[in-house]
């Protein structure tokens, strides 16, 4: 254990999740930090949602800290947002995010450059088949608009007689690989960091 590089030990630690007194104070700082992006896109938006990187983090953690992050998160905006409640029912695509993460870390038992292209991967096209599903009940029920991420790309779709679930499923595929290339990239960076400063720190 002591030859091995930090990069090799970081690496390691995804094989176990982290104890549970560590995987809640860290799914509360990463649903907050999840909401000071959201707020930042207020002011600043992008054609990205970039509202899943630290549940991502999270998730390197622990199941337990995934999930906090991704409830807490959601529920956090729709009280400081002031959003429908209905919107709750995003918080499946986050949490099966969450899941995602665990269950090919339990799989792969490691995770490595090429195990993340496959995440953003897989994350990325479960993601849209089920945001386009949540997309087409919401509109179905509610009349809820389309997010302005896919909303030009919809509107073209669906205005030449295309049903609203391809119109929302086709732009959200291209969207939700950059965005969760990047999610996965910033996440898996903040999980191997965080990881290098409490190995650091036990040695102390």
């Amino acid at each position: 254990m002591e030859n091995m590089t930090e990069n090799q030990r970081a690496t390691n630690l995804s094989q176990f999740p982290y104890p549970l007194k560590w995987q809640i104070p860290l799914g509360l700082v990463f649903a907050a930090l999840n909401l000071g992006v959201k707020y930042l896109q207020n002011f600043n938006p992008i054609p990205l949602y970039m509202d899943t990187i630290f549940t991502i983090t999270a998730s390197f953690f622990g199941l337990f800290s995934g999930l906090i992050c991704a409830i807490l998160y959601h529920i956090s905006c729709t009280l400081i947002f002031h959003f429908d409640a209905s919107t709750l029912v995003w918080v499946i695509c986050s949490l099966t995010i969450v899941i995602i993460i665990r269950i090919y870390i339990k799989i792969q038992k490691k995770i490595e450059v090429p195990d993340l292209f496959l995440l953003v991967f897989l994350i990325s096209l479960i993601v849209s088949l089920e945001g386009a599903t949540i997309f087409t009940l919401l509109n179905v029920f509610t009349g809820y608009n389309e997010d302005s991420q896919v909303k030009f790309m919809y509107a073209l779709l669906s205005s030449n007689s295309v049903s609203a679930f391809i119109s929302a499923l086709l732009p959200r595929v291209p969207v939700n690989i950059l965005d969760k290339a990047i999610s996965v990239s910033i996440g898996w960076l903040s999980f191997v960091g965080i990881s290098r400063l409490v190995e650091t720190s036990k040695k102390m």
